[in-house]
């Protein structure tokens, strides 16, 4: 499906668009099958056997393997205009399929405390919010109508969000508050529409003051070369199995081994920081072993983790830090962040023998005589090349604690 010039200008203007009845009946009664599923399985969160009342139900698509469910997430209804709008090659943040049984409540208020229930989801701590060219699509598999409970949104608020440089890699977002947007209005979707959200519109989902459940489908998309800050979540295998050959590429971040590990490139004028290994080798400082990760927030947690360990350990104040990969790490895996120090506040902290500064020639010549390791070498080159649109990644103490 593509989108017409007016309906590419309307998302532009407003930050979000409605395609009505994007989906067939057919493919309508597939993805109840597949939310049902999931959810009377007791494959989903929320902690009751449904059907309890007053209940939130969640079923993250990254830990499914029902292509009932999964099939919207390569949907070319979805897909085509997602590219579009995102202006390129995009893959899937976040697949996520909720229910809400009558009585359920509304959504929260921003995190940033400006408003009671509407928010914006750009986070910087999470694996879909802290991309800095995303959107939502969202499939409504009821009729959001006041007393099941309405989508608001508020028409251009995405524009009053600013991205503004941090350095000449990295960027970072100065988000909106409450008192600068235009007042929430009802998106007025219902059953089998579709609607395309900006990641940073601000919006809210009403509670269900309904007799029957409020359910539906909110997929997070991201421009390929817009890693998310804080680092993607991965699908599991079974997850990325499910997909068809052609829309395997919009799930490039999958696997089933657990984060273990975490280090950091610390990048001063071209210079970079090592610490002195077990074997007297180098390596990026960082954590290991990470300690038992929060599954609804594996991504924030792993920064945190990695934050907290370069203060016990080297004394370093690290305000923010941008994903650049994973890579395998016996069982497990090692994720690999960067942080840019324009004022040379880290190699002022770090003087002595454990510490050792190294520009990229002598990097690569560690590396070629085994006393570096090569992940470590191709993360730093990684970051030195890329051709990235980076934003910050935080912790969710760190978000809070320098909140714009």
């Amino acid at each position: 499906m593509n989108l017409t010039l007016e309906q590419g200008q309307f998302y532009d203007e407003n930050g979000y668009l409605v395609v009505k009845e994007a989906f067939t009946d057919a493919e309508l009664k597939r993805l109840d099958r597949g939310v049902y599923g999931a959810i009377t399985s007791g494959n989903c969160g929320g902690g009751k056997v449904y059907p309890a009342p007053k209940t939130l139900y969640i079923v993250e698509g990254q830990y499914q393997d029902d292509p009932d469910l999964l099939l919207i997430g390569e949907h070319p209804a979805v897909t085509d205009p997602v590219e579009s709008l995102l202006g390129g090659y995009a893959c899937l943040s976040a697949f996520v399929s909720y229910l809400k049984t009558p009585g359920a409540v509304g959504t929260s208020g921003d995190y940033q405390g400006s408003h009671p229930t509407g928010h914006c989801d750009y986070k910087t701590y999470q694996q879909a919010g802290s991309s800095l060219n995303w959107l939502f699509a969202i499939i409504p598999l009821t009729d959001l109508d006041e007393e099941t409970g309405s989508l608001l949104v508020s028409p251009g608020s995405h524009r009053e969000s600013k991205i503004m440089p941090v350095t000449d890699k990295v960027n970072e977002v100065h988000r909106a508050q409450a008192s600068d947007i235009a007042p929430l209005i009802d998106a007025e979707l219902k059953r089998g529409d579709l609607c395309f959200m900006h990641g940073f519109t601000w919006h809210e989902g009403k509670g269900n003051s309904s007799d029957h459940d409020r359910y539906g489908i909110y997929l997070k998309y991201r421009a390929v070369n817009a890693p998310p800050g804080c680092g993607p979540q991965l699908f599991r295998e079974r997850a990325f199995l499910a997909f068809s050959e052609t829309g395997k590429r919009f799930v490039p971040h999958h696997g089933d081994r657990s984060f273990a590990e975490a280090r950091l490139i610390v990048d001063h004028g071209g210079n970079f920081l090592l610490v002195e290994g077990d074997t007297r080798d180098w390596k990026l400082p960082g954590v290991f072993p990470l300690e038992k990760l929060v599954k609804e927030s594996v991504t924030a947690d792993v920064i945190g983790q990695l934050d907290t360990s370069l203060q016990k350990k080297y004394g370093l104040e690290i305000p923010w830090m941008t994903y650049i990969a994973d890579y395998r790490n016996g069982d497990g895996l090692r994720r690999v962040y960067a942080y840019q120090d324009s004022e040379g506040t880290t190699a002022a902290c770090t003087p002595g023998p454990v510490f050792r500064w190294c520009g990229g020639e002598e990097i690569w010549a560690l590396a070629d005589n085994g006393k570096l390791e090569s992940e470590d070498a191709d993360a730093i080159h990684r970051w030195e090349t890329e051709a990235c649109v980076r934003g910050v990644g935080q912790s969710m103490e760190c978000a809070k604690k320098f909140a714009q």
